[in-house]
């Protein structure tokens, strides 16, 4: 429920409206609305922000950010263009908002004023895990002004990107990196299935900014989308799930750590999300594959163009024939309800990448490519709803099973 980017400051650091919108961005995906099922989007009269928020000039992912909004904003609905509001900025104008990464007064109405029960709660205090640098900003460049110990506890006072703000035992404050730590934060429900992006940055040619080496990364605009919407839609259909929203390319960049670091540093969040959150079962790290040609990473069902999704399996994990059992099983129903949608599983060996792909922390554990560099974020959202559905209906006949 985040558009990852840096805040503005301010609540919604409003505006720059008007202007000027060169920006490109050439898909605009349908996502999941959080309205309760079968209740008219017209029915709410205010948006509440739940997490660092893009405001847009006009109804989609194409239109120029005109402000940002923290978490705890509220604007009241001017009215609604498709899965987008439209609402009333303070300092005057209006934004648009898509109404999936929101809530409204009238899912709160519906839920009897009760919060939804998928939305963890804020974390209050980080857990020192070892001795660690306490530092005057957020960033590796900051003076260290305190070390902490294993065992060690700090309240927070506010998050900076990848760093919390935490209070010092003398009053004052000082950051730590959210990758060394742990924190006080648990689901209300028992959460199954954890999504993340050792790749987090993977965008696609018509959209991204970083195309330095034939890259095509974006900072917002990337395949940590998907997995948000994928998330959101196994949410929908009865399936407690957490979608990552670290930015490993990020934190890569704070400790001066290389791309072939990457993994190691997505392990960290695995390893904090298994501490938190015991129920843990199915960890799904979705890319976007490298530059194929459409032919390959596309396919069109019906009148909807999806990404076609590979199944990687890394056979340095010494019980990898659990985690194939399990890739063959999904590709094989994928393709049954969306015919050509899986390109089916690949096996690699260390010798041709990673190796492991830290799918040694549970047999379900997979690496799904979605699509390639050619196809677009509305064809990989597709696919999301598509993957959803299909292991939506696998995880609950696994549930009869086990009965």
């Amino acid at each position: 429920m985040k558009l990852r980017s840096a805040l503005l400051g301010g609540t919604a650091a409003i505006l720059l409206l008007s202007g000027a919108g060169d920006a490109a961005f050439a898909s605009s995906g349908k996502a999941s609305p959080s309205l309760a099922e079968g209740q008219s989007i017209n029915q709410a009269k205010i948006v509440h922000i739940v997490a660092v928020t893009n405001l847009r000039s006009g109804p989609g992912m194409d239109y120029k950010v005109v402000a940002k909004a923290q978490a705890g904003d509220s604007f009241a609905i001017n009215g609604t263009d498709g899965d987008w509001y439209r609402v009333a900025l303070p300092a005057g104008g209006q934004a648009y908002v898509a109404n999936w990464v929101v809530e409204t007064d009238a899912e709160n109405q519906a839920g009897g004023g009760e919060q939804p029960t998928d939305v963890a709660p804020k974390a209050k205090a980080v857990h020192i895990l070892g001795v660690t640098n306490l530092r005057s900003g957020p960033g590796m460049e900051f003076d260290v002004v305190a070390k902490a110990k294993s065992g060690d506890t700090f309240s927070i006072d506010g998050t900076e990107g990848e760093w919390y703000r935490v209070v010092l035992t003398n009053g004052k404050q000082a950051y730590v990196a959210k990758w060394v730590v742990q924190t006080d934060e648990v689901p209300d429900s028992d959460s199954k299935v954890y999504i993340y992006h050792t790749h987090n940055r993977e965008s696609w040619k018509n959209v991204a900014r970083n195309t330095a080496n034939g890259a095509y990364d974006d900072k917002e605009i990337n395949i940590s989308l998907v997995g948000e919407h994928m998330a959101g839609v196994l949410k929908q259909k009865g399936i407690p799930s957490i979608a990552e929203n670290a930015d490993i390319a990020a934190r890569l960049t704070e400790q001066k750590l290389n791309y072939s670091h990457s993994y190691a540093e997505s392990r960290k969040a695995i390893t904090n999300a298994i501490n938190s959150h015991a129920s843990l079962s199915y960890f799904l790290d979705i890319h976007r594959d490298a530059d194929l040609p459409r032919s390959t990473t596309a396919v069109t069902i019906g009148k909807k163009t999806y990404a076609r999704v590979m199944f990687v399996i890394g056979m340095a994990n010494p019980n990898y024939k659990e985690n194939k059992k399990f890739a063959d099983a999904l590709s094989a129903e994928l393709n049954k309800k969306y015919p050509g949608i899986s390109r089916g599983v690949l096996l690699k060996a260390s010798s041709q990448g990673n190796g492991e792909y830290n799918q040694s922390i549970s047999g379900g554990s997979l690496l799904l490519e979605f699509g390639g560099v050619n196809n677009t974020l509305q064809e990989n959202l597709n696919t999301a709803e598509a993957f959803a559905d299909v292991f939506a209906d696998y995880l609950k006949r696994a549930d009869e099973l086990e009965k």
